[in-house]
């Protein structure tokens, strides 16, 4: 036993104080798994009664205090104590001290608490789960290798803990079988990214060869079906619209004569975007939308072109079809009123549908990206440069003026003709993001209001204010 007299007195402390604490109830620690399966109504009730219980107490930073001070003296006969903390207690300072503190402590018992963390819900119980598996007898790989066994990247909280995992990760260089497996998931589509990181940190001598080895089996792209040239524009025209780009997204490789025929329907495509762009922003504005024409359809750059060819200079792919024929044909498209974030918004308009994800597919990250890109991949053996992550427009968040998450990106080089757009929740390809949203009159979360009434407190008239006001956006909307 640690922690002697001391130990004993501040448990006796804490005990005393718990004893006097209010009545905040007991929260259990959620799985990944389990979070995920909860309702948008499920999730802000959780948070809630966190946010609850905070403000219920008083004398909260005396106690965190005295929960730090336990686990400082690795007073063990804590550890039960501490254990209902972390696992229970919806008052979150109060359980992250509990978590620090049973690592402090180091029990076996503490660290199997902690262990049993390894798929939670939040990043706290993961890290720590990692911090007492990294600092177990053995090697990394015997107490960490687990986490990337194919049962275990299955689902998405083997997948969360695998991908901090490697976010762990010490040098590697003497250990083969980390190295080997990070060869084997740099093209992994979550894990490749720390995948990469790791092995960039590693000895080039040791991790060239094998990167050269890895490069050199990679199996040939897939043949595409037999095309018979014109056969998928004379659909498009036919309009067989949705159909066309169905069978364009099942080839993830373009040849010479898909792609010659992917250019030509995009192109066909993208001059109806255009044409619902422009309809759709006089609509918006006879309204009261607050936006201007010049700011939400400037056109394309000048210099597309350039920019064109410097993307397939760089990557080694030409940029697909959808992509490139939007910036020739449409440039940009802004919804977000950016103008009214510090002023007042029109009278009669719903100011709500700020959140609701005014469309926005803009091309001001690219000059940025392609210095990040080039930067970051200097020197890098070409299996570990990776994609360029390119910012096509601000998350729903953001474009509230409210702090967000990742921005909307796509990523280069993809050899198909229509790439996925990123960081947004619906998981679209870019030709049905844009249908999409012009679906929803220019918004991409109207079907989140079940999320508005529990997140924003959204009331059942505000709700027909809104709907009744986009009832009233009438414009004229091309198929594409």
């Amino acid at each position: 036993m640690t922690g002697g007299s001391d130990g004993a007195r501040v448990l006796e402390a804490l005990l005393a104080a718990l004893g006097r604490w209010p009545d905040v109830g007991s929260q259990p620690r959620m799985n990944l798994e389990q979070w995920n399966a909860l309702t948008v109504s499920e999730v802000k009730a959780y948070q809630d009664k966190s946010i609850a219980a905070v403000r219920a107490v008083d004398d909260l930073w005396p106690l965190t205090d005295q929960i730090r001070e336990v686990g400082r003296l690795r007073h063990e006969p804590a550890v039960p104590t501490l254990i209902r903390l972390w696992q229970e207690c919806p008052v979150n300072p109060v359980m992250v001290a509990a978590g620090h503190a049973l690592f402090a402590i180091g029990s076996a018992e503490a660290r199997d608490a902690l262990r049993s963390g390894i798929h939670d819900h939040d990043h706290l119980g993961r890290f720590l789960a990692l911090k007492v598996m990294f600092t177990d007898d053995g090697t990394p790989w015997d107490n960490v290798g687990h986490l990337f066994s194919d049962a275990s990247l299955a689902t998405a909280a083997g997948v969360a803990a695998a991908y901090d995992a490697l976010g762990h990760l010490p040098p590697v260089s003497q250990d083969r079988r980390w190295l080997d497996l990070c060869v084997g998931l740099r093209d992994h589509e979550i894990l490749g990214g720390p995948a990469r990181e790791v092995l960039q940190q590693a000895d080039p001598a040791v991790i060239a060869p094998a990167l050269d080895a890895a490069r050199a089996a990679r199996p040939a792209p897939a043949r595409p079906p037999h095309l018979r040239p014109g056969d998928l524009v004379t659909r498009y025209r036919d309009g067989d619209h949705r159909g066309v780009w169905r069978d364009l997204g099942a080839v993830a490789h373009l040849d010479d004569r898909w792609r010659a025929e992917a250019e030509q329907v995009a192109a066909l495509t993208m001059e109806r975007v255009r044409q619902n762009a422009v309809n759709l922003t006089a609509a918006l504005q006879a309204r009261g939308w607050p936006v201007t024409v010049a700011k939400a359809l400037p056109g394309p750059a000048a210099d597309v072109e350039d920019r064109l060819l410097e993307l397939e200079q760089i990557t080694g792919s030409a940029v697909p079809p959808a992509l490139a024929a939007y910036w020739r044909i449409v440039g940009t498209i802004d919804l977000v009123p950016r103008d009214t974030w510090d002023g007042p918004f029109p009278a009669g308009v719903p100011e709500e549908l700020t959140i609701a994800d005014p469309l926005e597919i803009v091309d001001r990250g690219l000059a940025f990206a392609v210095e990040r890109w080039q930067d970051k991949t200097k020197n890098l053996h070409p299996e570990l440069t990776g994609p360029m992550e390119i910012a096509i427009a601000a998350d729903h968040l953001h474009k509230a003026n409210i702090s967000g998450g990742a921005p909307y990106s796509v990523r280069l080089p993809d050899t198909g003709a229509d790439p996925l757009v990123r960081d947004e929740e619906h998981g679209l390809a870019f030709t049905d993001y844009l249908r999409h949203a012009f679906a929803g009159k220019g918004f991409l979360r109207l079907d989140r209001q079940d999320e508005w009434r529990a997140s924003y407190g959204f009331t059942s008239d505000d709700l027909a204010e809104l709907t009744g006001w986009l009832d009233g956006v009438d414009y004229e909307h091309l198929d594409f």
